[in-house]
């Protein structure tokens, strides 16, 4: 075996490219012969010294061969992936009625069978299933998502849910860890990392539209009411600098970590625990100044009455009292005052009352 370069001219561009293929030496009636084995793609960058070593580790990997000599990490990776997937094209060249071999059993020592590149696939399956029950695959195909994004984006959201962290270790995780891509019949291991970030970001651009398909679905599965809802804000903190952020911001940290730029994340569920909205504001945002505009962003046409909102004393201000009552919206909110401090006039309304804390 042995990788060839071959130089191309674009047809509209008139612009030169290079495509790599794999080449293996076959011997025939008419004598030797080259045939392609596999199209290794325009963006194959391995350095062409290595090209050698890598032909042959794939031919060894192939043909059951062990190594004597270790090769370099990026060789076993790609060879590994080179030769799973000749190993697929091979079996799916091969007739589908072609006559069997008669059954020949063996006695197997239990104790010699090796694994060779074990996943793990129990959580990817449950998710999965649950993104078809939700029709999210259908839902981000309709976005404009094709089929690789849509892997794609299915193997982001499936890690957040299952192995959360950035999406540096995310792309790891889907190539090294996680079985998902054999579940969606595509592969991740060349998979690169700007393109986890790209679909992480796509993602994003989609939120809300993402967020009302899925509140819609959950009502519609699970008869949600939604007459109450609970609103509330967290922040987190950046060990960096963050200077490229435009929503970090230093300000009151409840991790107490005010020495570092912060971003302030607010989520709404309703009474069941389903997430309805969530938004990330400025790190230095103030909590009362949230309400109106999460409020706003939650007027769905299908409701059949304004839900009870339920806040915690850090949004529940007078400002903001008044701008529910004013707005009709029914409300439960901790107050910071004493029993004794709260007038009985206050202590309860029309529109909603002040328990004591």
């Amino acid at each position: 075996m042995f990788i060839r370069k071959t130089t191309h001219t674009d047809r509209k561009t008139k612009g030169k490219y290079h495509t790599f293929k794999l080449i293996e030496s076959v011997r025939t009636g008419r004598g030797p012969r080259q045939q392609m084995l596999l199209n290794l793609g325009v963006d194959f960058s391995l350095p062409k010294d290595q090209w050698k070593d890598l032909a042959n580790r794939i031919e060894q990997i192939l043909t059951g061969q062990e190594s004597l000599i270790p090769y370099p990490e990026e060789i076993e990776t790609l060879a590994a992936s080179y030769a799973r997937k000749l190993i697929d094209y091979q079996g799916r060249r091969q007739p589908a009625n072609r006559q069997l071999p008669d059954p020949d059993y063996h006695r197997v020592d239990i104790n010699s069978v090796d694994n060779e590149r074990s996943r793990t696939i129990g959580g990817e399956h449950v998710v999965y299933e649950t993104i078809q029950s939700l029709e999210l695959n259908g839902m981000l195909l309709s976005l404009g998502f094709h089929k690789a994004a849509l892997h794609e984006a299915i193997g982001v959201i499936t890690a957040r849910l299952i192995a959360l962290s950035s999406e540096r270790a995310i792309h790891v995780w889907l190539q090294r860890v996680s079985g998902l891509d054999e579940l969606l019949g595509t592969d991740f291991t060349d998979l690169s990392q700007d393109r986890v970030y790209r679909t992480s970001d796509l993602l994003l651009v989609h939120k809300k539209k993402i967020e009302d398909h899925l509140r819609a679905k959950e009502r519609s599965l699970f008869n949600l009411e939604e007459r109450v809802i609970l609103y509330d804000l967290t922040n987190t903190f950046f060990e960096g600098t963050a200077r490229y952020n435009p929503k970090a911001r230093f300000g009151i940290s409840k991790e107490k970590r005010s020495d570092c730029p912060l971003l302030t994340l607010g989520l709404v569920l309703d009474a069941q625990g389903f997430p309805k909205r969530t938004e990330v504001f400025k790190g230095n945002v103030s909590e009362p100044g949230t309400l109106k505009e999460m409020i706003r962003a939650l007027c769905f046409e299908d409701m059949p009455a304004r839900p009870m909102m339920v806040m915690d004393a850090g949004i529940a201000t007078q400002d903001n009292i008044l701008w529910l009552k004013a707005q009709g919206y029914p409300y439960i909110v901790v107050s910071r005052k004493r029993k004794s401090e709260v007038p009985p006039s206050k202590m309860s309304s029309r529109s909603g009352r002040m328990p004591e804390e």
